[in-house]
């Protein structure tokens, strides 16, 4: 199975049994997606992406994932393939859903990517 049909797998699989009352989330966009599992599938794929074992490594930063300066964006590791991201991000967005990226909307100027705990993130 690839990792694409995994992400898949896991956004479908995990809407099972959802009584969420949020109308935002129980309509499917025009693609038979919904919004909920747009970003899911985001988060799981970021989740592989920012792994990392050094500091070198956090090399990518994903623009537009964070709420708006650079030191906030989400970073990958420079051997992730962030192309699956981008895609589920211009396709969600163009479907009219706001993904939620979980960062903490800190833009300090000086914070530098590192991996930290096996994670590249800003510190």
């Amino acid at each position: 199975m690839t990792s694409n049909a995994i992400l898949v797998f896991a956004a479908f699989a995990s809407t099972c049994g959802n009584t969420s009352s949020n109308s935002y989330w129980e309509t499917p966009t025009s693609t038979g997606i919904y919004c909920e599992e747009y970003e899911l599938m985001i988060q799981v794929d970021l989740d592989f992406a920012d792994d990392c074992t050094s500091d070198y490594e956090c090399a990518q930063i994903l623009s537009g994932t964070g709420c708006g300066c650079a030191t906030d964006d989400r970073i990958a590791n420079m051997s992730h393939d962030t192309s699956f991201i981008y895609e589920m991000q211009e396709e969600a967005e163009g479907e009219g859903c706001s993904i939620d990226y979980e960062t903490d909307c800190d833009c300090d100027p000086s914070a530098q990517p590192v991996c930290w705990a096996g994670n590249c993130e800003w510190r």
